[in-house]
């Protein structure tokens, strides 16, 4: 297996903070990567690093064999990294399937988002649109395409989020606490949807989640950050195997 991903000696200081302390791994093409640890471990931190949020102050970032370090965020969806937030982003006033289309704003014309919000004409909405149903009934939305995302239940909102990453065609999906907020039921669902568009898409998956069964029982690799710092990376057998990691963060979860 060859590394879609590479992270090398990154490190990320907010004024004196070091948020991120020479963290180094790889993701591997097709497979799902775990990302755990305490709140403040750098987790989001380092999304935001790949994704370009964030400029790093040492290190650097690879994509498909490409530097990504200093590109811009557009540039980095443009390549195919997509992520979700972890608190859900979906604007309330619009409809299900306006929402997903947002995330298919670098596929269009200038004046999409203008069309969006009722300002304007774009000639190739149409064609986006259909994809974006096509999402929507693959991830069991499609009876509420036409409804204002403002009101409908946690759950639904968190795969309306899914899919408008997916609209973005991307390779690499990052998912950033996609669990957090569901019930128990909605957690095992979530996991088989996971597993579905990894497969279905073709995707490669970095996974930040508190939820550990989850998260070790999908995951092909897990890595664990503790104040910035990697303190472990390998198999989930491997990290559960880990005394200090055991103690730490996993407890009766494992």
């Amino acid at each position: 297996m060859t590394a879609l991903l590479e992270v090398r000696d990154i490190g990320i200081e907010f004024g004196g903070v070091r948020a991120l302390q020479g963290v180094s791994f790889d993701v591997e093409r097709g497979t799902i990567c775990g990302l755990i640890g305490p709140n403040g471990a750098g987790k989001t931190t380092l999304f935001n690093a790949i994704s370009r949020v964030y400029s790093v102050s040492r290190g650097a970032i690879h994509f498909a064999g490409r530097d990504i370090t200093a590109l811009s965020p557009d540039r980095i969806i443009a390549l195919g990294i997509a992520r979700t937030l972890q608190n859900v982003g979906l604007f309330a006033g619009l409809s299900v399937t306006e929402n997903v289309l947002l995330g298919a704003h670098h596929r269009l014309k200038p004046g999409f988002v203008n069309t969006i919000f009722g300002h304007g004409a774009v000639v190739d909405v149409a064609a986006i649109e259909q994809e974006a149903r096509s999402l929507l009934r693959d991830l069991a939305l499609d009876g509420v395409a036409d409804h204002l995302a403002g009101g409908l239940p946690f759950g639904t909102l968190k795969r309306i989020e899914l899919a408008r990453a997916l609209i973005a065609r991307p390779i690499f999906l990052m998912l950033d606490e996609p669990a957090n907020g569901l019930s128990h039921g909605e957690v095992d669902e979530l996991s088989e949807v996971i597993l579905r568009i990894r497969r279905q898409y073709d995707l490669t998956i970095l996974l930040v989640e508190h939820h550990m069964r989850m998260l070790m029982r999908i995951s092909d690799r897990v890595v664990v950050l503790e104040n910035g710092i990697k303190i472990a990376d390998g198999t989930p057998h491997e990290v559960k195997a880990d005394p200090n990691v055991a103690a730490a963060y996993l407890g009766n979860a494992a």
